[in-house]
């Protein structure tokens, strides 16, 4: 049996976040006041009956009582955390304002994002002019600022009035797509707006937490002087980003090696940063190693002051919050001096961070943080323990790669399920780059100590630009080796909780010794494998065309068993990035990730279980129009070709009378890249003559089977 006595929050935190997962999970079922109210009058009396089955039930055989009562009332506390934030965030959303205001009252929550086009910010709406009077509100939107002089001028905590209204977030419009609505909402925000320069006015007014006010100018000014010390683009971006936690300036090409290699988690400052700058002063400090008492206390204490402040100059950024918090969790342990407790502490960390944010239990970081470094608390050690040499630097080498395979173990469940990928050389990566990062940031702490310093500010400054440059080397070399990352991995809902489950049997069978783990690890596999069966099976019988949702551009999927061919027109042929954004998470939940063809629009194509001859594609006993509005049809044919649906796309002027001389069909599609004022005119056509229609750019992707 586990014994749960060394572990209070690990006991706390299960239930307390599958309360949360319910609630996020069920978010449209209670949003009454009454609904609140009845849930913590529930959770009141479960509380009492808790209190009373642990006075009055001394019997034996209700001890099953007690965890049980504590659980119930843990998962239904999470329950009404979420539904208390939620209910608040309902009541003042922005939606929920009758009539448009005249204009809106908010301030800068962070510092602006700047992009090649435009800022983007956080703004905390306040307040609403309506009928001569203000009236107060409060709701967070995303807003972008077109990019000019008056806007690059705006900073945190700067108050705005701006006229116009701002839009609901809209659900992705493709299957599979990353949900940007449900990423925002989970953190307050339900709207966004664009504001050009004549849309908003500068209210000279501040309104800033003093603290974070004091820590983005301290970050602001650091990251000037690394510039001025000589430090420039790749060298400085990586920099910002290692050492204060600022990626704005990092590139997209950069990032995405980084990422390749499995060392992504280096550019953002997390506990590996937050553990350097601990170690580093750690042993400045070791006067203070061979004392007892007060000043054992004083050096933990000194300790946790400094990673604060070092949280401070970094932006106090949610990554480095965590860490900080982790981390001061498992100082105070060391205060108490309480063996064994490092779990517990990180639980308790969780558990207070989950208490602030319920969200944090969504956020890919945040899972991401705890489960490597839990998984370098429990797999490190035996893992290690595998390969033994008589060369201490083997042993070394071997030390650091256990603790990479290690968070690499507990975090593969989330890696496959949100990015779909895997790093193959991550070992050999971070083999390398764990020194050397480690010697970058504490050079990057010196020079930030000494940046007054003449010629010595130089040197070091000199030495960090050319250890960030053997570093970012060293990242493309590794992503360059042949099969450097898979991409294409998929598993669903069901199975990413399997592997959770899977993971959290060998950690429990591993920190506690139970044998039952094992027994409970093979089952979980085999319920995994039993998953992938029914899913490769659905997989190899699956017939469907779909018509993806793309700006200003047309893309149409053939997908038939592990084969698929791609339609498109020469604008998204040639566009990456869209494809990456808008389809690639489809293709790979289907299995067809490495088993398509491309086509253009305009072109002819045979493949076998699918064929395009000018304006008609056979896909199986189906027959699809396509039609650009390069065909025009002056007269009635006597013999009309009969569609089982008319995909209309292009830019060039269409008329529905003109196509049905040619083609019977009594379903029109109408693409997302036809423009808005041709989409109305075929919508009226279709609705004049009985025909239904789907338009791709407002309803979405469009399937058929």
């Amino acid at each position: 049996m586990i014994s749960w006595f060394k572990y209070p929050f690990v006991r706390l935190l299960i239930p307390f976040s599958v309360g949360i997962y319910l609630a996020f999970s069920f978010q449209k079922i209670m949003f009454e006041r009454k609904g609140v109210c009845f849930l913590l009058i529930f959770l009141l009396i479960l509380l009492i009956l808790l209190a009373l089955v642990s006075i009055f039930v001394k019997n034996y055989r209700f001890r099953w009582a007690f965890p049980v009562f504590l659980f119930l009332t843990l998962i239904l506390l999470g329950y009404s955390f979420v539904e208390i934030i939620d209910y608040k965030l309902y009541i003042n959303d922005i939606s929920r304002i009758g009539n448009d205001p005249e204009c809106y009252f908010a301030r800068l929550s962070e510092c602006p994002s700047v992009n090649e086009k435009s800022l983007k910010v956080t703004l905390n709406v306040f307040a609403f002019a309506e009928n001569d009077s203000v009236k107060s509100i409060n709701s967070k939107i995303i807003a972008y600022f077109e990019k000019c002089e008056k806007s690059l001028g705006l900073k945190y905590g700067d108050c705005i009035a701006f006229m116009t209204s701002p839009e609901v977030l809209e659900k992705p419009p493709n299957p599979e797509q990353f949900d940007y609505k449900d990423y925002l909402y989970k953190r307050g925000v339900t709207h966004r707006a664009y504001l050009k320069s004549d849309a908003w006015l500068y209210m000279n007014r501040n309104e800033s937490n003093p603290i974070y006010r004091f820590s983005y100018r301290i970050r602001d000014f650091l990251l000037e002087t690394m510039r001025g010390l000589g430090l420039k683009e790749e060298e400085y971006a990586v920099a910002s980003a290692i050492l204060l936690g600022y990626d704005d300036t990092l590139p997209h090409e950069l990032r995405q090696k980084y990422v390749a290699a499995g060392a992504m988690h280096i550019l953002c400052v997390s506990g590996l940063h937050v553990g350097v700058v601990f170690m580093v002063f750690s042993y400045m400090l070791f006067f203070f190693n061979d004392r007892k008492g007060s000043q054992r206390v004083c050096k933990q204490l000194i300790l946790l002051t400094l990673i604060w402040f070092y949280a401070l100059i970094a932006g106090l950024a949610p990554s480095i919050l965590r860490a900080t918090i982790m981390l001061s969790f498992v100082i105070i342990g060391n205060v108490i001096n309480r063996k064994g407790v490092l779990l517990n502490s990180l639980a308790a960390s969780a558990f207070i961070l989950l208490c602030v944010n319920p969200a944090n239990l969504f956020d890919i970081g945040f899972l991401l943080s705890y489960t490597a470094v839990i998984g370098i608390v429990v797999l490190q050690k035996p893992i290690s323990r595998i390969f033994y040499s008589k060369y201490k630097i083997v042993n070394k080498i071997w030390e650091i790669t256990s603790v990479t395979i290690a968070a690499q173990i507990a975090t593969v469940p989330f890696t496959i399920y949100y990015f779909h990928q895997f790093p193959i050389y991550f070992w050999l990566s971070n083999l390398f780059m764990t020194p050397i990062s480690s010697v970058v940031i504490i050079g990057g702490m010196i020079l930030l100590l000494v940046f007054f310093v003449p010629y010595i500010n130089n040197v070091i400054a000199f030495f960090v630009s050319k250890m960030i440059f053997v570093m970012n080397f060293g990242v493309s070399w590794v992503e360059s080796l042949p099969f450097s990352i898979v991409k294409g991995l998929y598993i669903n809902e069901l199975q990413f909780i399997i592997l959770l489950l899977m993971l959290l049997s060998v950690l429990f069978f591993v920190e506690l010794r139970n044998k039952k783990m094992l027994f409970v690890m093979m089952i979980m596999m085999c319920c995994f494998l039993l998953v992938n069966i029914y899913n490769l099976q659905r997989q190899r019988h699956q017939k469907e065309m779909v018509i993806y949702s793309i700006n200003n551009a047309t893309a149409i999927d053939f997908i038939e068993g592990k084969r698929h061919v791609l339609v498109s027109d020469s604008v998204f042929f040639k566009d990456e990035s869209a494809f990456s954004y808008n389809i690639e998470n489809f293709l790979v939940s289907r299995g067809v990730f490495y088993g398509g063809k491309m086509e253009l629009l305009s072109e002819d194509f045979d493949w076998n279980f699918v064929k395009k001859r000018k304006s008609v594609v056979t896909f199986g006993e189906k027959l699809i129009g396509m039609s650009d509005g390069s065909d025009f049809f002056k007269e009635n044919l006597s013999y009309k070709i009969s569609l089982d649906c008319m995909i209309v796309c292009g830019r060039k002027r269409q008329s529905l009378t003109d196509l049905l001389k040619v083609y019977n069909f009594d379903n029109l599609i109408i693409s997302s890249d036809i423009p808005t004022y041709l989409a109305d005119k075929l919508i009226n056509e279709a609705d004049a003559l009985g025909i239904k229609y789907h338009n791709i750019r407002k309803n979405g992707a469009y399937f058929v089977k």
